[in-house]
This record gives structure tokens, sequence and C-alpha cells, in this order.
């Protein structure tokens, strides 16, 4: 039992999100947000020209 308690062994505890790793995950959705906006826009502008 002694074993199972070593240095190695780690208790299963939530993922802390790191600074870093947080603001590089914003990062991504923010970029995810304006590529879909930026098509968004393309595909009206598609039917709108296509209307006219």
């Amino acid at each position: 039992m002694r074993n199972l308690m070593s240095s190695g062994f780690r208790p299963l505890r939530p993922y802390r999100i790191t600074r870093g790793s947080r603001q590089m995950r914003e990062r991504r959705t923010a970029q995810a947000f304006i590529v879909f906006g930026v098509v968004l826009a393309c595909v009206e502008l598609s039917v709108i020209f296509g209307w006219l």
C-alpha cells in the first residue's frame, strides 16, 4: 500500500487551467468567431447579389 503513495503517484484531481493555456484558448475562440463572421458576411453578400 505504501508503494501506491510514492512520490510518482498523483491523486486524481480536476485539470487546472494555467493562465497561458487559457489565453491561448480564448485567442483560438476569438479567431474562430472572426472566421465565422467573415464566412457569414460572404454568404449574405452572395445572397444579396443573387437577388439583384
